[in-house]
């Protein structure tokens, strides 16, 4: 005699199920993308805008070219750059935690 088996269809009912939380997981993941914000002047005329992907901030002029950027160093202070990429300050409380100012004695 042979044996007969009945296939009740609960592996493809398994790969579907697969596939689709493949398919959910791929589509629900952000690319991390900037967020673009325009700068208007007083007079109420596009500026630039402003690129912020996150710890840093790019900033283009009207026509769309760079101009500087933004880093934030995550240690309470933000370093500033020019559009050749050359350093042109900081701003922030670096300077209150190398004298310990507000320290408890």
């Amino acid at each position: 005699m042979t044996k007969r088996t009945t296939d009740d269809g609960s592996g493809l009912l398994c790969a579907v199920a697969i596939v689709l939380a493949a398919m959910v997981l791929a589509t629900s993941v952000r690319v991390a993308r900037a967020g673009e914000t325009p700068v208007y002047g007083p007079d109420g005329k596009y500026q630039g805008s402003v690129h912020d992907y996150g710890r840093t901030q790019t900033y283009t002029d009207r026509s769309g070219h760079f101009t500087g950027s933004a880093i934030n160093n995550g240690n309470g202070t933000t370093s500033f750059f020019n559009r050749n990429g050359n350093f042109t300050g900081s701003a922030g409380s670096s300077i209150d935690r190398a004298f310990n100012f507000g320290r408890v004695r």
